[in-house]
C-alpha cells in the first residue's frame, strides 16, 4: 500500500512539474498563460507532492532521507522549489520558474532512474547526515542562483540587440536578476563552506582511493573556489552582470558534476580508520538509494 502511494505521489509530482514547465515555456515564447499566479502555484503544489513522496518512499525503504545520494538529490530539488516559491515575489523572479521546474523534474527523474542502490552496510557517523543536509540546502540555493544567472544572460542579449519587445518584456529587469543571483549565492556559500569542512573531516575517516571518490572531492573543491571567486571579485573588483553570471553558472555546473559522479559510481569497499589511526576492516558504503 505504501509503495503504491509512493508511486502515485511520484507521478503527481512529475506531472505537476511538467505542467509548470510547459506553462512557463509557453509564456516565454508566446506570451500566453499566467506565470504570476498559476506557474508558481504549480511549482508549490509540485514541492508539496515531492515532499510527501520523499517521506512515504523513505518509510517504505526504511532509509533516512539524507542517506546515500538519490534521496538527497531529490530533497535538494524539492527545497529549490520551496525556496523559489518563498523568494519569487520579493526578488521579482517569478519567471525563473522556467528553469526551476525543469531542473526539479530532471533531478526527480535522475534520483529515480539513474544509478541503483548497492547492498552493503552504511558507514555510521553523525557527521555524514549533517554534511549531506548542509549540501542539500546549498545546492538548492545555487540552483536558484543559476536560474537567475541564465535569465540574466538571456535578457542582456535582448537588451544589447535592442529587442525590447516580446520575450524581453516578459523577463525581469537586469538589476533584479543580478541582485537575486547574488543573494542566492550569499545564502548558499556559507552552507557549502561548512559542507566542505565536514566532508573533509569525514574523508579522514575513510581511506578511499577510487577514481570516483577523487573526482567527487576535486569537483567539490572547485565548486567552492569558483563560487568564492565570484563573491570575492564582486566585492573587491566590482564584478557585476555577465561575468558574475558566467561564474555562477560555472560553479553550479561543477556542483552538478559532483552529483553525476555520485549517481554513476558503484559501491566500492572502503576502509574506515580506527580511533588509533590504523585501518579497520573494509565496509561497503551505500552510494544510492532510490526514492
Amino acid at each position: 500500500m505504501n509503495e503504491s502511494l509512493a508511486n502515485v505521489l511520484f507521478v503527481l509530482t512529475s506531472v505537476t512539474y511538467v505542467a509548470a514547465s510547459v506553462l512557463f515555456l509557453r509564456f516565454l515564447v508566446r506570451g500566453k498563460g499566467d506565470v504570476g499566479t498559476v506557474g508558481p502555484r504549480l511549482i508549490a503544489f509540485g514541492a508539496v507532492f515531492h515532499a510527501a513522496h520523499i517521506c512515504v518512499a523513505s518509510l517504505v525503504l526504511k532509509v533516512c532521507p539524507v542517506e546515500g545520494i538519490h534521496f538527497p538529490m531529490s530533497v535538494a530539488s524539492m527545497l529549490m522549489c520551496a525556496a523559489y516559491v518563498v523568494a519569487r515575489k520579493r526578488l521579482r523572479v517569478e519567471v525563473a520558474g522556467a528553469f526551476i521546474a525543469p531542473l526539479a523534474l530532471t533531478s526527480l527523474m535522475a534520483s529515480r532512474f539513474v544509478g541503483r542502490a548497492e547492498p552493503g552496510e552504511g558507514v555510521k557517523s553523525f557527521i555524514l547526515p549533517f554534511h549531506v543536509t548542509l549540501n542539500l540546502f546549498g545546492v538548492a540555493l545555487f540552483g536558484l542562483a543559476f536560474s537567475a544567472a541564465a535569465l540574466y544572460l538571456v535578457q542582456e542579449r535582448f537588451v544589447k540587440s535592442k529587442r525590447i519587445d516580446g520575450m524581453s518584456r516578459r523577463l525581469p529587469p537586469l538589476d533584479a536578476l543580478d541582485r537575486a543571483e547574488h543573494r542566492f549565492l550569499l545564502a548558499g556559500f556559507p552552507l557549502l563552506t561548512v559542507g566542505i569542512i565536514t566532508g573533509t573531516v569525514w574523508a579522514q575517516r575513510v581511506e578511499a582511493g577510487a577514481t570516483a571518490d577523487i573526482l567527487r572531492a576535486v569537483f567539490g573543491y572547485v565548486t567552492w573556489l569558483v563560487i568564492a571567486g565570484v563573491l570575492f571579485l564582486r566585492a573587491a573588483a566590482g564584478w557585476r552582470g555577465r561575468r558574475a553570471a558566467y561564474g555562477t553558472i560555472a560553479g553550479f555546473a561543477f556542483a552538478v558534476l559532483v552529483l553525476v559522479v555520485y549517481l554513476t559510481r558503484t559501491a566500492t569497499p572502503h576502509t574506515v580508520a580506527s580511533p588509533t589511526g590504523t585501518a579497520s576492516s573494509p565496509v561497503l558504503t551505500r552510494t544510492a538509494v532510490q526514492p
